[in-house]
């Protein structure tokens, strides 16, 4: 399974505007956060460097701003690791954590039904942000990890969310015929056979990935929200040629995903702190 990570950009000389300059900082910016993995959450300079493709004095900089601004961390070794700052700024992404959350006993309850790799995203740009997974039983050639981005339409979850997603999305993936298909043995689609699985997706609301010529095969269902707007998807993927994905598996991920619409549906119950002053 591969993921949207794109090579990383290069130093070059630029004589820009400023707000080309601004962007290509933020571009060599996240050029070096996304270095760090769960895998390596602690890197040194010269490994960032390297994973980053920038040269070693641009990176140095970057790292002494983003320290500086709590962004990043340097330990008494001279590794580095993400800083509480961009901690602190990742709980304010609260519907996706929200998402993943109130989805987990069902993702759990999924796994357990059918020992199958079973797996949770969200849009994010123009990929499909893994929120959540579960392993399951079966070996699969999957590297992914939580917090990784998928290519979209390769994918049973991306295509769900790319059926439902704006029409500037669909365009930005599909009108230039560029979207992402991995190296597997089987046919690149056609636009036109993108956008009728698209719209058969709307209207059934399930998609099977299931070509012969792949290691994996994989269905996915949207997950509505109280206004009726799809906010995840929800997939289970199992190896070529085991098990059938129809019609059991679908109606189990179709029930799951009713099971967490449901209680995305539900009021929010307040947090209430302890009474921290009851012995005073």
């Amino acid at each position: 399974m591969i993921t949207m990570n794109q090579p990383l950009p290069g130093e070059k000389k630029n004589e820009a505007t400023p707000a080309s300059s601004r962007l290509g900082m933020i571009d060599r910016t996240f050029a070096v956060l996304d270095c760090f993995t769960p895998d390596q959450p602690q890197l040194n300079l010269t490994q960032i460097a390297a994973r980053s493709g920038l040269p070693i004095s641009t990176t140095s900089r970057i790292l002494a701003d983003l320290e500086r601004h709590g962004a990043v961390e340097r330990w008494n070794n001279g590794v580095y690791s993400v800083g509480s700052h961009l901690i602190n700024l990742a709980q304010t992404a609260r519907p996706m954590l929200d998402i993943q959350e109130t989805a987990s006993p069902s993702l759990d309850n999924l796994e357990r039904m059918t020992n199958l790799h079973v797996q949770l995203a969200t849009l994010q740009g123009s990929g499909a942000l893994i929120v959540d997974r579960r392993d399951g039983k079966q070996q699969l050639p999957i590297y992914y990890h939580i917090g990784d981005i998928l290519p979209i339409v390769p994918t049973a979850v991306g295509r769900v969310l790319l059926a439902f997603g704006s029409p500037s999305l669909q365009s930005a993936v599909l009108d230039h015929d560029n979207f992402i298909w991995p190296s597997w043995e089987t046919k690149r689609p056609s636009l036109q056979t993108v956008r009728e699985e698209l719209e058969k997706i709307r209207r059934e609301h399930i998609t099977f990935f299931d070509l012969k010529d792949i290691p994996v095969n994989s269905v996915a269902v949207p997950i509505f929200d109280r206004s009726k707007n799809v906010v995840a998807a929800i997939g289970i993927v199992v190896k070529t040629g085991t098990v059938p994905l129809a019609p059991k598996l679908a109606d189990l991920v179709r029930g799951t995903a009713k099971e967490i619409a449901r209680k995305l549906a539900e009021p929010k119950p307040g947090r209430v702190l302890p009474p921290w002053n009851a012995g005073n």
